[in-house]
């Protein structure tokens, strides 16, 4: 059964949120109300720009802050469980806001069409124009044509 969604309340959430997390030094990714079962769920993915990401006490303090301007505000005006949490490694870069997060984190990227005869390449996105991403690989700095990119995430390396 899907969950039912509030249409319009993520816009007003989001304005709500955006200065709380950002006096915070993040941003918001994704702000999802919707109720599941009995319970109304209130999902906001924060993220940090650059190679350090969220961390666990990030989220704790966007709850507090957040709980605390969601009630004074009464946007929200039904019971529900606030969740934060960071928007997961394996999230796929599309977007411009995507790249700018990801900038200077360790990437993966797939294309459709070999470029020097390689499909998969992984390095430090460095940044995008337009056209194509910017990933510094261990031979050099590698342009890779955004129309040609089936898949990209940040890499996931566990030592």
């Amino acid at each position: 059964m899907e969950a039912v969604r509030r249409v319009g309340i993520e816009d007003e959430i989001r304005e709500l949120a955006l200065p709380v997390v950002g006096d915070l030094g993040l941003e918001i990714v994704d702000a999802v109300f919707r109720r599941s079962g009995q319970r109304w769920h209130l999902r906001i993915d924060i993220d940090r720009p650059g190679p350090d990401g969220v961390r666990l006490d990030d989220c704790a303090r966007v709850s507090g802050a957040l709980d605390a301007a969601l009630e004074e505000s009464g946007v929200v005006d039904d019971a529900y469980v606030l969740e934060i949490s960071s928007p997961g490694l394996d999230r796929p870069i599309r977007t411009d806001d995507d790249i700018r997060r990801n900038t200077g984190r360790s990437v993966v990227v797939e294309t459709r069409e070999p470029i020097d005869g390689r499909r998969s390449f992984q390095g430090v996105l460095l940044g995008a124009d337009q056209d194509s991403l910017r990933l510094r690989e261990a031979e050099g700095e590698t342009k890779v044509p955004r129309s040609w990119i089936i898949k990209a995430h940040q890499e996931i390396g566990f030592k």
